[in-house]
């Protein structure tokens, strides 16, 4: 898992750096949600692997609440990453041109540096200065447990910032670049028709012959179908992306949540089912650069020539020609 999480988003670092063609606006935040799965691969899966074999962590105190910083933050952000990516495409398909005019690398600085901003106030003062404050219970640091895993309402503020706010907005900025998408279908169809049968021609419109066409509004409207079909396909890429998010998320966060009001957590929850829940949240970082590879088409091509595909593929074909 460490391997496919670190070799997969690795993949996405260095298409972003060495294609020009992958470093847009909207992909910055896709490289910044990498980083924070490849984190999730450097430090967080390996340190906890050694506690999961020997039922038992043995790298002492100061290392365990380093790796509970990196691994409540890091995850914390990652959901926060894909909320901007929602955020992102949502106002790609809804302002248009607007959007185009107010895209900038400072920007999108200001976003990226926000969602780890608001992770780190999430989870880190409370893992480092939980158990000095007082009245608080000290580190179990053989167990490596968090100190607030029983106080119900932190839990519950975390996972409103961490899961449930993400969740809902993701809902909502998914509904409202359905129905965007819906309308300007509706209207391009409408429209379309009522110039054909202006013109006398009952054929289906090609958009392929557009700018062969002579009659500048079908040019407008081979336009604005390219822009609605890339928009559809973007709406389509971040559907996939936000319900593995949803899958690997929501089971971890509700049985965190059931386990914080029994006073048996064992016998609540048993401890198998919770610790698969704990690695779905993992697997949702190795499996996010995978969705990229497949559904974005520019990723793709540029794992192919970082992995040399392309050029084997090329020389099958050159020497097929020859034979």
């Amino acid at each position: 898992m460490t391997l496919l999480t670190v070799t997969g988003n690795l993949l996405v670092i260095i298409a972003f750096i060495c294609d020009p063609r992958i470093r847009s606006y909207s992909n910055c935040f896709i490289l910044n949600l990498s980083i924070a799965d490849l984190l999730v691969g450097l430090i967080c899966i390996p340190l906890y692997a050694h506690k999961f074999i020997f039922d038992e962590w043995y790298l002492g105190y100061h290392l365990c609440k380093l790796w509970l910083v990196f691994d409540y933050v890091v995850g914390s952000a990652s959901t926060l990453c894909i909320v901007v990516i929602s955020y992102d495409r949502y106002q790609m398909v809804s302002k248009g041109l607007d959007y185009l005019s107010n895209i900038s690398i400072q920007r999108a600085l200001k976003f990226i540096f926000g969602t780890w901003i608001i992770a780190l106030l999430n989870y880190g003062p409370a893992i480092i200065l939980w158990d000095w404050l007082p009245g608080n219970d000290p580190y179990q640091h053989h167990t490596c447990h968090p100190p607030f895993a029983k106080h119900f309402l932190y839990l519950v503020t975390t996972a409103c910032v961490e899961f449930f706010v993400p969740f809902f907005s993701l809902i909502t900025l998914n509904l409202l670049v359905y129905i965007n998408i819906r309308r300007r279908s509706r209207g391009l169809v409408r429209s379309n028709t009522l110039k054909l049968q202006r013109n006398g021609h009952y054929e289906t419109f090609l958009t392929a012959h557009a700018p062969r066409v002579s009659d500048l509004g079908l040019s407008r409207k081979h336009s604005k179908v390219s822009a609605l079909v890339r928009d559809r396909r973007a709406a389509k890429n971040l559907f996939v992306l936000v319900f593995a998010f949803v899958i690997c998320w929501c089971p971890y966060t509700l049985l965190t949540l059931i386990r914080a009001l029994c006073k048996q957590e064992d016998k609540c929850i048993p401890t198998l089912i919770y610790e698969i829940t704990f690695w779905l949240l993992w697997f949702n970082s190795t499996l996010n650069p995978f969705l990229y590879s497949c559904l974005h088409v520019k990723f793709r091509e540029a794992f192919y020539r970082i992995l040399c595909f392309q050029k084997r593929k090329h020389r099958h074909q050159t020497r097929g020609n020859r034979v």
